[in-house]
């Protein structure tokens, strides 16, 4: 039997699905990457006498650990991004955004000057009653 991945309805929810994988693929790389550079064992960083031409970088157990396990998790992606009720979930989440009235970019700019103007007077209005009340209780204690 062939190695295959079978896409669950490859048609729908492209881009959440997508973006999903490709997020994820991002992390899967820096958990290899993090995973090469913990392993600073001598035996990890042993030269198997082969070089990488383009990078420049010697091939080396833990290299070939970290590679071993981020093909794993992009193995494992594929499979469960492609699993139906992960699919579903993916597909309906696309659907549901599509159907999300979005603001326009004035009603979108207004609203930050609204929050932005709000957390700055909340910061003064804190920052008023740290002085007074710090200066009222010195007072008292001293």
């Amino acid at each position: 039997m062939a190695f295959r991945i079978i896409h669950y309805k490859p048609d729908q929810g492209r881009y959440t699905r997508g973006t999903s994988f490709w997020l994820l693929t991002a992390m899967a790389y820096y958990g290899a990457t993090t995973l090469f550079f913990f392993l600073s064992w001598d035996w990890a960083e042993a030269d198997l006498g082969f070089q990488i031409p383009v990078f420049e970088l010697a091939v080396t157990p833990g290299l070939l650990i970290a590679l071993a396990v981020f093909m794993a998790m992009e193995i494992g992606l594929r499979y469960a991004i492609n699993h139906p009720k992960l699919g579903d979930l993916l597909i309906d989440t696309e659907g549901e955004l599509r159907r999300v009235t979005w603001p326009s970019w004035p009603e979108t700019w207004n609203g930050s000057i609204v929050v932005i103007i709000t957390v700055i007077a909340m910061v003064a209005l804190l920052a008023g009653a740290d002085v007074v009340l710090s200066t009222f209780f010195e007072r008292i204690i001293f």
